[in-house]
């Protein structure tokens, strides 16, 4: 019986075990996760079968690892299985930045393979469940050196979750991310910041309502989980709060003028964009889908990934 390892049993990881379970089980799936609450919970959920609390131990003889941590933790993870994988295993991860995990995955054995990807979830989705997944959009970044059959078996079960997959460079992909995730994430640490510093924080924060909650969510991770993301992509995120220093500029100026038909632009053209973004992510139809082919479940595969072409260097 083939074996899926998740690391990581928080939403994304949970959600995914939910999934897979629905599926025929010709498969076990093993869980850890170093916060041993977490690993009740997916088990209680009956998210994975097995669980153990050594990493090393519920990654050897795994066919397939999913990495649904964060991204800081990934690198030294996969510095410490490296020496105990299975032959032709896959590694998944799940993180928002991809080009420095690409790089850190160089230290895996050549006859192991790593895809990078990243899944897209609407705020509202905050809880793990088994439609998590159900028409949305994954990210793939796979590198020259990505074998067919690694492709298709991460499409595949991607798909069996029910998202589409759909591909883009590394750096491509790290740029992107960097204006709707790492900016976000600075505006509602700085929004706090500013606010919090004022003589008149205990008021602000009493009068605070939805508004002001919406637009200073963080993301539900450690300081230095939050921080360390961002230095690989300081260019792109220099850009990108060099472009709203730029628009905030211009609000600054209109309010100066009261020009309240300019400020009305500004907000007219920000609900349009929304709108069609909104419509367009919630029917799921970013691209003419390609015709569906006669293909076998993905973890029919898994077995057959041993005998894959190795990962060239």
């Amino acid at each position: 019986m083939s074996k899926i390892t998740i690391v990581g049993l928080g939403l994304l990881g949970t959600s995914i075990g939910l999934s897979l379970k629905r599926e025929e089980q010709t498969f076990e799936i093993m869980g850890h996760d170093r916060d041993n609450n977490a690993t009740v919970r997916a088990r209680k959920m009956g998210a994975i079968g097995e669980s153990h609390w050594n990493l090393i131990s519920a990654c050897e003889d795994a066919d397939l690892i999913l990495l649904t941590i964060p991204a800081a933790g990934i690198p030294p993870t996969l510095e410490a299985i490296r020496q105990d994988l299975k032959p032709g295993c896959l590694i998944m991860d799940t993180a928002p930045i991809m080009r420095p995990l690409i790089t850190a995955a160089a230290v895996l054995p050549a006859n192991v393979h790593f895809l990078s990807t990243n899944p897209i979830l609407p705020a509202e989705r905050n809880r793990p469940s088994a439609d998590l997944f159900q028409e949305t959009s994954w990210a793939m970044s796979p590198t020259p050196e990505t074998s067919s059959a690694v492709i298709k078996l991460a499409t595949d079960m991607v798909a069996a979750l029910g998202a589409t997959p759909f591909f883009l460079g590394a750096d491509e992909h790290d740029g992107l991310m960097a204006v709707v995730e790492g900016i976000p994430t600075i505006l509602a640490a700085s929004l706090l910041n500013v606010a919090g510093s004022s003589d008149a924080w205990r008021e602000i924060r009493r009068i605070a309502g939805s508004q002001f909650e919406n637009t200073s969510t963080l993301p539900d991770f450690l300081p230095e989980d939050l921080a360390q993301p961002l230095l690989p992509n300081i260019p792109h995120i220099r850009y990108w709060i060099d472009r709203i220093i730029t628009e905030l500029e211009g609000w600054k100026v209109d309010l100066q003028e009261s020009d309240e038909t300019r400020m009305q632009s500004r907000f007219e053209k920000a609900i349009d964009l929304r709108t069609q973004w909104l419509n367009v992510r919630n029917k799921n139809r970013w691209e003419e889908p390609d015709q569906p082919e006669d293909r076998p479940s993905f973890w029919r595969q898994l077995i057959g990934m041993r005998q894959a072409p190795p990962r060239r260097k």
